[in-house]
């Protein structure tokens, strides 16, 4: 099973994300658990996850989010912007596994 936890401002948006992922990783018979927290609360959960994907509306915060994630090995990468605004899960899936297999972090 894979974690994934996206930091993002309130998560409003961000759990139409969640759940347009977790369709697109149904559809290909992966397991996979993603949660949507806000910049505010993600740090005590990075431990628990596998990797931290960061929403493009806090791009700003990418260094501390990066620096927390770091001290547990966690890799860090933005959502593309155009994915995130058209709430493809299947993309952000693709970049999940790239991720995973070390392809196209960042």
């Amino acid at each position: 099973m894979v974690s994934v936890l996206i930091v993002c401002s309130w998560g409003m948006s961000t759990s139409l994300l969640v759940e347009s992922m977790l369709a697109a990783a149904q559809e290909q018979h992966l397991a996979l658990t993603v949660e949507a927290l806000s910049a505010g609360e993600y740090a005590s959960k990075v431990d628990e996850c596998d990797i931290v994907l960061i929403a493009p509306q806090i791009r700003h915060l990418r260094k501390s989010i990066e620096k927390i994630a770091q001290q547990t090995g966690k890799p860090v990468a933005m959502i593309e912007p155009f994915h995130y605004a058209t709430m493809n899960g299947e993309a952000v899936l693709i970049q999940v596994q790239q991720m995973l297999s070390g392809v196209g972090e960042g």
